[in-house]
């Protein structure tokens, strides 16, 4: 292979990138062949073969790509800095969870969404493709400064909670997990249409929002 620039390379490679997520969004993650980033990109099979060894090399850059677009622990922090009460502070958590999913899930939340159906049917490949993804942790952050504003509110006297914080915290998170999944299936798969239900992600949060707010007895 003739010397090339660095630049060059890496111009190479977010090619190869960009056809492969481009594939991610229309195709199940565990149907994808190298055949298929091939045609996306346009670039030969030796060519890719060049910059990436196989096909899971291709595809944990790809969740690795959209794992540090996706790093959004400084929006947080700026959304509770920026905040009057832990009330307010909850508030635009959630709108912002839901302008997140609605703007992401058809990429992000579809890869992890189908990565789990990957590892459950190929347990050596859930071992290789652990190994080089570098974590994102938005998504846990983002609940730890939820409920550390929960308890400050509770603190403060501007909660007094009709359930425990315990129990709160799973409802939470079992409720966000769920609207994850079933908004996936609808929008990537298109289950739920027959039963005339169009799931909003930030309509959702909303609801949420508002629950959490009344179990908390919000004043």
């Amino acid at each position: 292979m003739p010397k090339v620039s660095h630049e060059y390379v890496i111009r190479k490679k977010n090619t190869i990138l960009e056809a492969a997520l481009s594939v991610c969004k229309v195709k199940p993650l565990y149907e994808i062949t190298m055949r298929d980033i091939i045609k996306a990109s346009g670039i030969s099979q030796g060519g890719i073969y060049r910059y990436y060894s196989d096909l899971d090399e291709i595809l944990v850059a790809v969740i690795n790509q959209a794992n540090a677009n996706a790093d959004y622990k400084q929006v947080v922090d700026a959304i509770i800095e920026n905040s009057n009460s832990p009330k307010e502070s909850i508030k635009k958590l959630f709108t912002f969870l839901g302008e997140y999913m609605k703007e992401n899930l058809s990429t992000v939340g579809k890869i992890q969404f189908e990565l789990t159906i990957v590892f459950a049917n190929n347990p050596e490949r859930q071992k290789k493709i652990l190994l080089n993804i570098t974590e994102n942790e938005s998504g846990q952050y983002l609940v730890e400064r939820l409920f550390s504003t929960i308890h400050e509110g509770i603190s403060l006297g501007s909660f007094q909670p009709e359930v425990s914080p315990e129990d709160l915290l799973t409802f939470v998170m079992t409720s966000i997990d769920g609207i994850v999944r079933d908004v996936v299936l609808q929008k990537c798969y298109g289950m739920f249409q027959n039963e005339q239900v169009q799931f909003d992600e930030i309509r959702l949060m909303d609801t949420l929002c508002k629950s959490v707010l009344l179990l908390l007895g919000s004043k």
